[in-house]
């Protein structure tokens, strides 16, 4: 039925006003119909109409307090909204009634990460996966919260098994790439930059970071190759000219050294006339 469908699921269906008015000429009529409330605000969300969403949801929690469905809605809603307090108490409710909604536990961690929340984030994400393991939002909303715990291990698990279900994203391979630095785990992160950088060919970071490990498995042709690669595509990068000064002089490459650090004092002085810096950058 669908007034026993949450707004998560109905999104995928496509509503218009025409089913508004539907919904409201049935409601002038059985304006009791609780189900008919909440299917009523999931189709002024799916056209984010989130005021009118959010009235209908009110209106079938005043014919039935207990409805987990307009109590989870409500409480995503009020996430999009930007209010997490209020949010995390409709989803409390929700999942109190229902504890088996994935998407409700999923959105509860969400609110919880926006109010910094994050061993609570973590504990609504692994409640998410008890339920649908493979949920991809929910591996990478857990291992982005290991990240902010500083729990690297459970981090590059969390974001790996994230990556086999959807490969090649940049923004789930970038914190990866962040653990697994942590973890010294250097073979993974040279082949995740590599595949980052097929993605995103013109990130001159990317040429950073694969020369410091090309540098430190003493391959200082191609460190020193990707070094000036990153200045090439970024040119007023002075940390990118400060670490291939550092290079060349370490190689003995004195006068080279000396114009990439020349360069790096000549882009500094510039921006800190241009933002009124007087300071170190």
């Amino acid at each position: 039925m669908l007034g026993h469908t949450s707004y998560q699921e109905m999104m995928i269906l496509s509503y218009s006003e025409e089913d508004v008015k539907k919904l409201l000429g049935h409601l002038g009529s059985h304006p009791e119909d609780s189900e008919k409330w909440h299917l009523l605000g999931v189709v002024y969300l799916s056209l984010n109409m989130q005021e009118d969403a959010e009235n209908a949801f009110q209106e079938c929690l005043k014919l039935d307090e207990n409805s987990a469905l307009a109590l989870g809605d409500l409480g995503a809603l009020y996430i999009m909204r930007g209010k997490s307090k209020k949010a995390i108490k409709y989803l409390k409710k929700s999942l109190k009634i229902n504890s088996n909604r994935h998407e409700y536990w999923l959105a509860l961690g969400v609110a919880f990460l926006q109010r910094s929340k994050f061993k609570d984030a973590k504990t609504a994400f692994e409640n998410c996966l008890a339920i649908q393991p493979e949920f991809y939002d929910a591996l990478v909303s857990l291992g982005m919260t290991h990240i902010r715990l500083e729990s690297w291990e459970d981090a590059a698990m969390m974001l790996s098994r994230a990556d086999k279900i959807k490969p090649d994203n940049f923004e789930v391979l970038k914190p990866l790439a962040r653990a697994l630095m942590k973890l010294e785990r250097t073979v993974e992160l040279e082949q995740t930059y590599l595949r980052m950088m097929k993605l995103a060919p013109d990130d001159h970071t990317l040429h950073l970071y694969l020369g410091r490990i090309a540098f430190n498995n003493g391959k200082t042709k191609e460190a020193l190759a990707r070094y000036r690669k990153a200045i090439e595509l970024n040119p007023e990068d002075f940390i990118g000219w400060q670490v291939l000064a550092d290079a060349l002089q370490s190689l003995g490459l004195n006068e080279e050294a000396e114009q990439a650090r020349n360069r790096r004092k000549e882009i500094i002085e510039r921006l800190r006339k241009e933002k009124g810096i007087f300071g170190p950058i």
